[in-house]
């Protein structure tokens, strides 16, 4: 079934998932605290930039990786 799919691309196609349902589910609730106070930001607030940081690295370290290239694949069409 994922024969035709590199190892790097299954990681981080499962990471940046992970990543979204610890931002954007109500798994947010395990942050949602106002103390302690991180960098003078409300532990919540500090929760949402730490995933949205988070997630932004890794799309970028999927365009760098294999998102940027031309696949010779569509090419042909």
């Amino acid at each position: 079934m994922f024969s035709k799919y590199p190892r790097k691309k299954i990681v981080l196609y499962s990471l940046i998932i992970l990543f979204f349902i610890m931002m954007e589910t109500p798994m947010i609730m395990l942050g949602n605290k106002v103390e302690p106070f991180v960098f003078g930001l409300p532990f919540l607030l500090f929760w949402v930039l730490l995933w949205w940081f988070i997630c932004t690295a890794l799309f970028l370290i999927g365009y760098l990786t294999n998102w940027g290239s031309k696949s010779t694949d569509t090419e042909s069409k």
